[in-house]
């Protein structure tokens, strides 16, 4: 018996699975959790044995009346996993020289957005029973997808929040700070070994904008602005912007790093 959703509609409905979610779940009635386990370890989803994630987050609901622990434990690994894939925005995934993929700072706080919410309707439901979850029982894509929409607001408005605002990137920057930023190398091999130098440079990145702080940080990962082979990743291919824009980043960033770092040594 597949219990009713209890979440209701503004017209006093309640909330209805669809049909073909329905119908897998019927099917799903009675297997061993040895089959259930290996159902859901399925990725493909063109094999007519992949459970949609309607149907395991089903699944670990139901296993809370079951009292099976051992069944949610490995059911709550696999939906967890295909959580955190569809929180991840692809745009702000890039590559590293040594090949590895990493993510922006940007797109952490939105995977860690919906990944946070989404687990927290996951605990209030083991101890109870939260309605908020009957959505993702209907339509998973689109409710991860709402989840991941105010993740993005509220990370865009956090970093306005907390950063000054940038300039226009299309705006030529002054011959003065062209020359000093082309003058200061912030990643001195000299000075970048000395602990306290290195202190305090990062903590002056932190307070960069948002776009020139990336520009930075690829830089400091010794990434070129430009390159004329595609297989070798560059700063503009990365961020999606022309040689110029970079260049224009990376004299604001450096001309504020420059007088941050030379307030402290007069401070110290």
């Amino acid at each position: 018996m597949i219990e009713a959703l209890r979440k209701h509609r503004g017209d006093g409905r309640c909330y209805e699975r669809r049909p073909d979610i329905t119908a897998i779940l019927l099917d799903l009635e009675g297997l061993s959790q040895e089959r259930l386990v290996y159902r859901a370890q399925i990725r493909l989803k063109t094999d007519p044995q992949y459970l949609p994630s309607e149907c395991l987050l089903h699944l670990i609901r139901k296993s809370k009346r079951d009292n099976s622990n051992q069944l949610f434990e490995t059911l709550f690994r696999i939906l967890m996993a295909r959580v955190e894939s569809a929180a991840t925005l692809r745009s702000e995934i890039y590559r590293l020289p040594t090949g590895k993929m990493a993510i922006t700072t940007f797109g952490i706080k939105v995977r860690d957005h919906v990944v946070d919410r989404f687990l927290a309707r996951l605990i209030a439901d083991r101890n109870g029973y939260d309605e908020r979850l009957d959505y993702f029982e209907i339509n998973f894509a689109h409710a991860i997808a709402s989840l991941r929409s105010t993740a993005k607001a509220k990370a865009a408005s956090e970093e306005k929040r907390y950063q000054p605002l940038a300039a226009n990137d299309d705006e030529e920057v002054s011959a003065e700070v062209e020359k000093a930023a082309g003058a200061f190398d912030p990643f001195d091999t000299t000075k970048i070994d000395d602990g306290n130098y290195r202190f305090r440079l990062f903590a002056a990145i932190k307070k960069l904008p948002e776009k020139e702080r990336h520009v930075v940080a690829l830089l400091f990962k010794e990434y070129p602005v430009e390159s004329n082979d595609p297989d070798k990743p560059s700063i503009c291919k990365i961020l999606g912007c022309v040689e110029k824009t970079v260049r224009n980043r990376r004299d604001r960033a450096f001309e504020k790093l420059k007088a941050a770092l030379s307030e402290e040594q007069i401070d110290a």
